[in-house]
């Protein structure tokens, strides 16, 4: 066949598809060539050399004639080096997660062409409010091992769509996924050999771990074919992301980017998967990324971009018309956690991180991640137990705050697991009770547990997968959660995007949000104060909405709260408490109209609601 050549228009990274016509386009800086295969037995079809003519400074870009090009795979050799194009939006090669087998091959993978045609159905990016977001984040294969599926539904994107429901039922409206990208999960050593002659050759050893996460270097480009049906990745993911649109479920995907990516690359990977595939938000993670290019690129600015920190001089720059970055690190865990769990805690830093927001920027808050400990084993484990890493339990955090409650690990004890689910209970109230963006690790509202285990990135097994606990207690546990999602959606005023002031600035008689003690209107933000009242004043959410008055108290023993006066026209009703996980919709009357007791170690969600509204004369207990 005659592979004809003529010279590219290195405007686009990586091959495009035109009629009978394929455009390559790379970086190399010493002579260069493509590899043409038979794309289903990878037998070597041709071999094409790049002219050098066709090069503008390292960048070199060739059109190539083939007919049928969907037929074939390639691999570049560019300074030396034959390897996939690090821009192929489908890659060959790895289709069947861990295969042992491809230790025969070299670990060799190929790209190959993208076939664009797939219809959305007008399908765009969502754009709901930023406030209203409500996350769930998962690993595709992680969340689908565990579960009652069929063989060839676990660890792909058909058994998360199984489980999608649940996600949406219990109120979440995004999913941010770990790496659905292609990356190379076999970790495993070469070395080169010197043959008779002095020719070099590359050996390569069997697979000796798990890259389980995914995170380091990637094909950026193309979904990881082991998750979306081997052969019609780009297919089955357009259709996966098209399903979660029409239920109104936005996609945030996790992208980990080496300290060898250049900046040109990381912007292209962000527009590609906005363009392509309707990305609605990315989770960035590494060193030095190009975040004020990202920041201020006018493709992106409906684009939302989360990631640890921003620089100030970034954010000064940001509109409150889209608020499109979003700081998402660990600053809310750990004030939280050092109070439950009795370690020096700060009120003061817990009632900052509560109310943290900014109208042109927002935060993400999370209570538990996968790097740390999950839900339940923040209040199980004294110590991180990672021995089955191979790394003697030196790898992961080692400052996670937390603590047994009385026995390392599972317990059959009654009491020792009621103390605990009273903490996720606490836990999971504040979360939703804080001003900014809630995200919910998967598993943590059934029980999930990695053992100890707070690093658990090679773990493709038992311990990195999620288990779905079938018990009561867990039922129970998400069904709270539901609760609270739901109270937080019904109530505005908890996560509008203006900052609180605390003043009366509306001369409603009340400030946007005030903290009391156990005298109301007085509080005293020390270190050696551990229970804090927050009322949240509906008059100042942009609509009108009921007053929300939360007590925390992580003393050991129970706290009073004399309650404040409710506004004019107002009484103050009982919602919860997170002891014994009660929950009165509509709220009931209280058994004591002034002092409120908190029992220690839990939370109280009170609202101020008109007295016309009072239909339930059952009186709600304060413990």
């Amino acid at each position: 066949m005659d592979y004809r050549t003529s010279e590219g228009d290195y405007r686009v990274p990586g091959s495009v598809v035109k009629n009978s016509n394929v455009t390559f386009t790379f970086v190399s800086e010493k002579d260069a060539r493509i590899y043409l295969y038979n794309i289903s037995d990878l037998s070597l079809v041709n071999v094409i050399d790049v002219p050098e003519e066709y090069r503008r400074g390292k960048v070199m870009s060739v059109s190539v004639r083939i007919p049928d090009p969907y037929s074939l795979c390639y691999r570049i050799e560019h300074d030396g080096i034959i390897e996939a194009d690090p821009y192929s939006k489908k890659i060959i090669g790895r289709e069947k997660w861990a295969d042992f087998d491809r230790q025969k091959n070299s670990y060799r993978i190929y790209s190959a062409f993208s076939d664009p045609r797939f219809s959305w159905r007008g399908d765009k990016p969502i754009k709901n409010k930023s406030e209203d977001l409500i996350i769930y984040r998962l690993h595709m294969r992680g969340f689908t091992m565990n579960s009652h599926l069929p063989e060839n539904k676990k660890g792909t994107s058909k058994g998360f769509i199984t489980r999608i429901k649940n996600i949406i039922d219990l109120g979440f409206n995004a999913v941010e996924f770990m790496p659905l990208y292609e990356f190379e999960e076999l970790k495993y050593h070469s070395y080169g050999t010197v043959q008779p002659g002095g020719k070099i050759v590359e050996e390569y050893q069997k697979p000796y771990g798990i890259n389980f996460w995914g995170y380091g270097t990637g094909n950026y480009f193309a979904p990881k074919a082991s998750y979306f049906g081997g052969s019609d990745p780009e297919i089955r993911m357009k259709e996966m992301i098209r399903f979660l649109h029409e239920k109104n479920i936005e996609i945030i995907m996790e992208f980990s980017f080496t300290e060898n990516t250049s900046d040109r690359m990381i912007l292209n990977v962000i527009k590609f998967w906005r363009e392509t595939y309707h990305i609605d938000g990315f989770r960035l993670l590494g060193e030095n990324l190009p975040l004020k290019q990202i920041a201020g690129d006018p493709f992106l600015s409906d684009v939302r971009i989360f990631y640890d920190y921003f620089p100030e001089d970034i954010l000064m720059k940001e509109s409150p018309d889209f608020r499109h970055l979003f700081i998402q690190n660990d600053a809310f865990l750990y004030p939280l956690r050092k109070l439950q769990n009795h370690m020096d805690g700060s009120i003061t830093e817990f009632a900052n991180m509560m109310k943290r927001q900014n109208e042109s920027y927002g935060f993400v808050n999370f209570a538990a991640s996968s790097n740390g400990f999950t839900l339940l084993d923040a209040y199980s484990y004294s110590e991180k137990h990672n021995e089955s890493n191979g790394e003697d339990n030196r790898d992961g955090l080692n400052y996670n705050y937390s603590h047994n409650y009385g026995v390392e690990g599972p317990t059959n004890s009654k009491n020792v697991m009621n103390e605990r689910l009273k903490h996720m209970r606490t836990s999971l109230g504040a979360l939703f009770m804080g001003q900014g963006i809630p995200l919910v690790q998967a598993g943590d509202l059934s029980g999930n547990t990695q053992f100890g285990n707070n690093n658990a990135y090679c773990q493709d097994n038992d311990i990195g997968w999620v288990s779905f606990s079938k018990k009561k207690m867990f039922a129970d546990l998400k069904s709270y959660a539901k609760n609270l999602i739901h109270f937080r959606k019904s109530h505005p005023v908890l996560h509008g995007t203006r900052p609180m002031q605390m003043t009366d600035y509306k001369h409603t008689g009340f400030p946007d949000l005030s903290y009391h003690g156990r005298e109301p209107w007085t509080v005293w933000l020390s270190d050696d104060r551990k229970s804090i009242g927050m009322l949240y004043c509906g008059a100042y959410s942009d609509m009108e909405d009921d007053d929300v008055f939360v007590c925390y108290n992580f003393y050991f023993n129970e706290e009073g709260f004399q309650l404040p006066k409710a506004r004019a026209g107002r009484a103050w009703r009982y919602v919860s408490n997170t002891l014994k996980a009660d929950w009165f919709d509509p709220p009931v009357s209280l058994e004591n109209e002034d002092l409120l007791i908190v029992p220690g170690g839990s939370m109280t969600i009170l609202v101020g609601v008109i007295e016309e509204k009072r239909t339930n004369k059952r009186s709600g207990k304060n413990k």
